[in-house]
């Protein structure tokens, strides 16, 4: 029998949702709660302990809302039934209602949820700078009217590649499913953003190296980013997790998390984007690389990222090195482990490795190469 060691409890009026941790079989830890539907317990899983409490809430508010047991209406409740089942036998003035009664409801400006709802996200940003001023740019556009008066028609047209516009239209779905949570809007129905078509995006092959344009860039390499290009090639590790924007709260890579007697690097939770420790092996290539220049402590990168060109005109490492290979590649060496040592230990642990689910991975990192090219790609050494 399992043991169920509850962490969290998420509640919605008189609604209650308990999440615990679960783990995989192959090791990885997630977050669970359960939920009834159509008579039968269903374990929703998610990643984070926040995305849980998220989506928890969403099911708690539908329990509360939606899921009514019509065989314990009150008499009042019964009768009121009745008369409008007399009225409108097909509920279809219900609609109509539901339209009338949010304009009845307190008038929120667009413009005073955004700031709120901006001020939450900034409360609760974690280690990113960027996350929240990606989302005050595309909530900029949305027009200074009262929520509920919002059309489709009012929302500006999605503009830009179809991922930007994919981009932005999520940054509104979040939004105004927020304010319906904080009940500005009705709930039970679609969103205004929801019902602005979605763009369809097409991911294409993901941009990787050959072995002999890495070993280009290994020799020219500016000393000081070599632990950063070593570890992206051979080990997947983000450049955000080694060198982070000196605005950014994270704690970088440091030497005293290099445990080269065991072969393993231990991201540690303050240092890793998805906020969860993982481990990593130190391959033979990625020991050639780094074991000479080794240290007890301290940040293994410096604190410029090296697509941050510094001062007095001096040009950012990754444009100075993609002179070299032609261009350079953004995230194609994070592209090029993932795929590479894919074709060796295989997608699921590899995922692991890099901090991805393993669908995430195959969508946007695996370039599908042979087990003789990732041999010649993982000897590469000093």
């Amino acid at each position: 029998m399992r043991t169920v060691c509850l962490m969290e409890t998420v509640k919605y009026r008189t609604v209650s949702i308990g999440i615990y941790p679960w783990t995989h079989p192959s090791g990885r830890e997630y977050w669970r709660f359960d939920v009834i539907q159509n008579g039968k317990r269903k374990y929703v899983t998610r990643s984070t302990l926040e995305a849980a409490k998220k989506d928890a809430l969403k099911h708690a508010q539908v329990l509360f809302r939606g899921g009514f047991d019509l065989s314990k209406l009150s008499d009042d409740q019964e009768a009121a039934v009745q008369r409008l089942l007399g009225a409108d036998f097909t509920l279809k003035l219900v609609d109509e209602f539901l339209v009338w009664h949010a304009k009845k409801a307190p008038r929120k400006p667009s413009r005073e949820a955004v700031a709120e709802f901006l001020a939450e996200k900034e409360r609760n940003r974690g280690s990113s700078p960027h996350n929240v001023a990606t989302l005050r740019r595309h909530l900029s556009m949305i027009p200074d009217l009262m929520l509920c008066d919002i059309g489709p028609s009012d929302l500006p047209k999605l503009a830009g590649a179809p991922r930007t516009r994919r981009n932005v239209r999520a940054a509104w779905v979040t939004f105004f499913k927020w304010c319906v949570e904080h009940e500005y809007l009705p709930y039970g129905e679609k969103t205004v953003a929801e019902r602005v078509g979605k763009p369809i995006v097409t991911r294409g092959i993901p941009s990787t190296w050959t072995p002999d344009e890495l070993r280009v860039l290994l020799a020219n390499v500016r000393h000081q980013y070599l632990p950063w290009l070593a570890l992206a090639a051979f080990a997947g590790i983000r450049t955000e997790e080694i060198c982070p924007d000196k605005k950014s709260q994270k704690s970088p890579l440091d030497w005293s998390d290099f445990h080269w007697d065991r072969d393993l690097v231990i991201v540690r939770p303050e240092t890793a984007k998805t906020k969860q420790r993982r481990v990593v092996p130190i391959l033979p290539a990625l020991r050639s690389w780094l074991e000479p220049i080794k240290k007890q402590s301290g940040a293994i990168g410096p604190h410029l990222p090296p697509s941050t060109p510094p001062k007095g005109g001096v040009q950012a490492e990754t444009t100075r090195l993609g002179e070299f290979v032609g261009d350079w590649r953004r995230n194609a060496l994070r592209h090029s482990f993932i795929s590479y040592r894919a074709a060796i230990v295989g997608l699921g642990q590899t995922a692991m490795e890099a901090g991805n689910s393993e669908s995430e991975a195959r969508k946007s990192y695996n370039d599908a190469k042979g087990a003789d090219e990732a041999a010649i790609w993982f000897a590469i050494t000093r």
